[in-house]
């Protein structure tokens, strides 16, 4: 709200400047000393405005628009739109690969509502990038006792377990993630991939079409879907000549 008050104030001072100085600064032409103070004057005026430019800018900078606090409430099941708002920031700083501010607003979230999982899932993938994955299974744990339908949280904790080959685990928590959002690619080949593990070859084509499905352009799930189809293929065959 501070910033928002900020920038209308920079905005009516700019139009106060536009309204009171002179458009040129050659609009006395008889007197040429006239001209050639009017002229800096003009050249004073256009360094002003540029300045209050840049402060208009400057406080753009660190405003969320309203309709991605909407979006970051809903997404993150969040009353609060100023929690809303650190929480978008957050997961705004890990795609841009910025760990420290990542992790510093997931921080100054959980300051705010101690039981915020969505700052505990930004902990945890801060956590698992860094190479830290006891800290993060134990963050996502937590994300998941704060909030039990939270697909993010059972998706990271499924794929540290994938990662360490805790097949049985991992497949468990990534079942839960796609049940409660089967809109994620990546949750899906990532089941999928569980599954080839034990030698489920039938469920494993069966999400990883899911995930081509839902990114048809990626090369690696199409050809991990065509890998597991013609291993279920071969599994049935060999189980039949027995």
């Amino acid at each position: 709200m501070l910033e928002i008050l900020i920038i209308i104030c920079l905005a009516f001072a700019l139009f106060l400047m536009l309204r009171n100085f002179p458009r040129t600064g050659t609009e006395v032409v008889a007197d040429k000393p006239a001209v050639s103070f009017w002229g800096r004057f003009a050249k004073k005026r256009e360094k002003e405005l540029e300045k209050i430019q840049e402060e208009i800018v400057k406080g753009q900078d660190n405003i969320v628009p309203p309709r991605d606090i909407n979006e970051a409430q809903k997404r993150f099941m969040e009353l609060d739109p100023e929690l809303a708002r650190i929480l978008f920031e957050a997961d705004q700083a890990l795609d841009s690969d910025d760990l420290r501010a990542a992790e510093d607003l997931a921080l100054e979230a959980l300051k705010k509502d101690k039981r915020s999982a969505q700052a505990y899932v930004v902990i945890g993938r801060v956590a698992s990038l860094r190479g830290h994955f006891e800290d993060a299974k134990e963050a996502y744990k937590t994300a998941i006792k704060s909030n039990d339908e939270l697909g993010e949280a059972y998706f990271g904790l499924g794929e540290i377990e994938l990662r360490s080959e805790d097949f049985t685990q991992a497949i468990e928590h990534l079942q839960k993630a796609v049940i409660l959002d089967r809109s994620q690619s990546a949750w899906h080949a990532a089941l999928g991939r569980a599954f080839m593990e034990v030698r489920q070859f039938a469920k494993a084509a069966k999400a990883l079409k899911r995930a081509t499905v839902l990114d048809i352009d990626n090369k690696d799930y199409r050809d991990l879907a065509m890998q597991a189809e013609e291993k279920q293929r071969t599994h049935a065959q060999a189980f039949r000549t027995r």
